[in-house]
């Protein structure tokens, strides 16, 4: 098992926004000691657990082929893909042990579903295991279970190119 750090980073110069969209007296919007901003999220790390995550369902729902019709989406309907995750070796954070077993939803980085092209070009379908890793949060406010697939890339919107 490995560490790994994951840093956030906030743009630089950015103009805070106030609830009543004026700034409190003496305070001109984007002036002021960097002091006063806020870092939100990171730097995190995660404790990770390699295993196999087997397809337990591929299937199309209401949902997943309502993205056909969004308004600057994907432009396809696509397809809820579940699996399972077994570790290889036991996960010591207590709070993250219920994810080894349960069923968890593979999207696209950006919360689309993947559309027919993708599985076919990755060859998912349901009983198909995938080489997996599980990244559990120790340290930081980053999102607190990830999953990594080596052998799927997430971020591959090749099926939304118009």
């Amino acid at each position: 098992m490995m560490k790994r750090a994951c840093i956030v980073f906030l743009a630089v110069g950015a103009v805070p926004v106030y609830s009543s969209g004026v700034p409190p007296p003496g305070k001109a919007a984007g002036v002021g000691p960097s002091a006063e901003r806020r870092r939100v999220g990171g730097p995190c790390e995660y404790a990770e657990y390699r295993g196999t995550a087997m397809i337990a369902r591929v299937e199309q729902t209401e949902r997943s082929r309502e993205q056909a019709r969004n308004v600057g989406g994907a432009g396809y309907e696509g397809y809820e893909i579940w699996f399972r995750f077994t570790p290889e070796a036991d996960i010591r954070e207590e709070w993250a042990r219920p994810a080894a077993g349960k069923e968890h939803l593979l999207c696209l980085m950006n919360s689309w579903y993947p559309g027919p092209r993708y599985l076919e070009k990755y060859g998912i379908k349901k009983g198909r295991s995938y080489r997996c890793t599980l990244m559990v949060i120790t340290k930081g406010t980053c999102t607190p279970t990830i999953f990594e697939f080596p052998e799927i890339s997430r971020d591959d919107y090749f099926e939304s190119a118009r």
